[in-house]
């Protein structure tokens, strides 16, 4: 089953006007016959059974065109407003389906009565543009998916007209503006994160009556990923306690069970996605962004052994944003993205071994992973990893807010306080109560910019470099003015490498200076580094070791285990970010990647390799 999401961008057939009675916001017969063709060529392109639309405003005709290119089944619940002083200028479009699957039941969302209650909303609030709840059979495999099509509200401020008299001073005008701006942009946030809760809240009261209900939302959910109103949709936030009981006293298979009633993002399930940098899906002013999404419940996530189907494929069709030299009215300004799930085959019971082809979510800290039995190429590695971390903020942009939460925060929340900083042996709530922590990077950021940059990798990608936790360690703030524990430079184009890494004696492990005054790997830390190390180099593609530096690696890794803060760690960075580190396991499963030379050697300096 395919399904898409498509913002046709002002879909109203002339000589109807969109919003404003001006010729610029008409079609010409030619131009909404060239939209029009364009619109088919594009659903045959994108060849889904089901495909959500944003912005509709010509009802019918958009019901004809899809009806002609092999959707049989088409569905809206509401209808675009018009203006009461120009019938011809329509002010609020509608989401519309269409299917080649049968449409079983029809309705929309209703707001509950306890975000009524528990939000600043008034009692007559509702969704700027309705959105569509469709019962859809999907036949054999998946059987009924309920299907929602939302357009939530925009990022565009809610102002009111107003023209200030000749008598207002300009400074006067210009500040009440800005405040006027800056309610709006609340007001907007507002509107959208209470449409983002009100699906969510009508998801979860379904999923309640059934956690193996398959549910799609096809949406412009007009906001980032990492974004408040969605993280409301998704709801994949860690939880710490419930009730004021905290986690590490649930029952059993309280927290697996808390995956039934959240909504993943497809880009993060589909096989391949998560080591290349997400395409975009709108351009604003010279920018790409993600604003377009497909979320699933956990019935369709593969990491669920139960689930009735997987995400296998994840498309995004931009490339009309970039290169096709034709405007906007006569295609569309966003992309459209498309999924394919497909219904997961029965899965055996385990054997003795516990091999299985499919991560299980368990109470254990992490889903679990198969032990790999034989060797595995750098991208299987990294779907392992969970992708490679990408980031729209680099470290340069990150607060003091930023670091706490995507660092410090873990060895407060998790009772890790007394782990000791990287080089010296001060306990971590000790150096933040004494304000002299600082977060090391284990490989340096100037190096990681400078060498994914001639790379060439997105910028995406070497900002997410620059902020994936991996790769940080707790310092006291006089030691990150040293050199780091990638003793690699880079000098123009080349790579400056030393011979040999050194692992410097405990006697130092005090300060974390050697006689030299320079930086000191201490043996208690040569295992986490090794795992940061080897990590890094395998998911960013950094093939600049030596054999003798990945055999050295490879040892500190062996004799030095993860201890049970590591393991914790782990576990926190993947709930969070969906990331991990596969190093960082069982020493049955660690050692399995720790012997795999064959993937060891893409880290390998060419000359290095067999």
């Amino acid at each position: 089953m395919k399904l898409a999401t498509f913002n046709l961008y002002q879909f109203a057939a002339p000589p109807y006007y969109w919003y404003e009675l001006s010729s610029s916001n008409r079609y010409s017969d030619q131009s909404w016959n060239d939209k029009k063709q364009w619109i088919k060529d594009q659903l045959r392109l994108l060849d889904a059974d089901v495909v959500g639309f944003q912005e509709v405003f010509s009802v019918k005709e958009l019901q004809q065109l899809t009806e002609s290119v092999g959707y049989p089944y088409f569905c809206t619940v509401d209808t675009p407003a018009r203006d009461p002083e120009y019938p011809d200028v329509f002010i609020k479009p509608v989401v519309a389906l269409a299917s080649r699957y049968h449409i079983d039941a029809l309705d929309t969302v209703e707001v509950s009565e306890t975000l009524l209650d528990e939000l600043p909303l008034t009692m007559d609030f509702m969704f700027s543009r309705l959105p569509i709840r469709a019962r859809i059979d999907a036949g054999d495999g998946l059987g009924e998916v309920l299907v929602y099509v939302t357009h939530l509200k925009s990022k565009r401020p809610k102002l009111d007209d107003l023209e200030y008299s000749d008598d207002v001073d300009w400074a006067l005008r210009g500040s009440d503006t800005l405040q006027r701006l800056s309610r709006g942009h609340v007001a907007s946030l507002l509107q959208r994160g209470a449409e983002a809760t009100a699906l969510y809240h009508d998801v979860s009261r379904e999923l309640e009556f059934s956690v193996s209900q398959p549910v799609v939302l096809l949406g412009d959910l007009n906001d980032r990923a990492n974004s408040i109103p969605i993280a409301a949709l998704k709801m994949q936030d860690n939880i710490y306690e419930i009730g004021g009981i905290k986690q590490t006293e649930w029952p059993p298979g309280v927290k697996a069970g808390l995956y039934d009633y959240r909504l993943a993002d497809t880009f993060d399930l589909a096989e391949g996605m998560r080591q290349q940098a997400r395409p975009f899906t709108h351009i604003y002013r010279g920018e790409g962004d993600v604003l377009d999404y497909i979320l699933v419940s956990n019935a369709l996530n593969q990491k669920n052994h139960d689930s009735l189907g997987k995400v296998a494929d994840y498309k995004v069709y931009n490339a009309h944003l970039q290169s096709d030299g034709v405007g906007n009215h006569k295609q569309s300004d966003h992309a459209q993205v498309v999924v394919d799930i497909q219904p997961r085959k029965p899965v055996a019971n385990p054997d003795v071994s516990g091999a299985s082809s499919e991560p299980v979510l368990t109470d254990d800290p992490l889903p679990f992973v198969a032990p790999v039995t034989e060797s595995i190429t750098r991208q299987a590695f990294i779907e392992l990893a969970g992708g490679v971390h990408q980031s729209h903020k680099g470290y340069k942009d990150w607060n003091s807010q930023n670091k706490w939460s995507n660092f410090w925060q873990f060895f407060f929340d998790t009772g890790h306080g007394w782990v000791k900083s990287v080089y010296g042996a001060v306990p971590i709530d000790e150096l933040y109560q004494k304000r002299r922590h600082s977060i090391e990077h284990i490989i340096p950021k100037s190096f990681l910019k400078d060498y994914l940059r001639k790379a060439g990798v997105a910028e995406n990608v070497r900002q997410g470099a620059t902020v994936n936790p991996f790769n940080f360690a707790a310092c006291e703030r006089g030691m990150n003015s040293y050199r780091s524990n990638f003793p690699f430079d880079m000098d123009g184009d080349k790579v400056k490498r030393p011979f040999r890494l050194d692992l410097n004696p405990d006697i130092y492990m005090t300060t974390g200076l050697d006689a030299e005054n320079e930086w000191v790997i201490p043996s208690r830390t040569r295992g986490d580094i090794a795992r940061a190390l080897l990590y890094m180099t395998l998911t960013y593609g950094i093939d600049e070791l030596y054999n003798r530096h990945v055999d050295t690696l490879v040892h500190w890794a062996k004799v030095d285990p993860p201890s049970a803060w590591e393991l914790a760690y782990n576990e926190w960075i993947f709930n969070r970010l969906g990331i991990r580190n596969p190093f960082i396991a069982s020493p049955e499963e660690a050692l399995v990647l720790l012997n795999d030379r064959l993937l060891l050697e893409s880290i390998l300096i060419s000359t290095d390799r067999t």
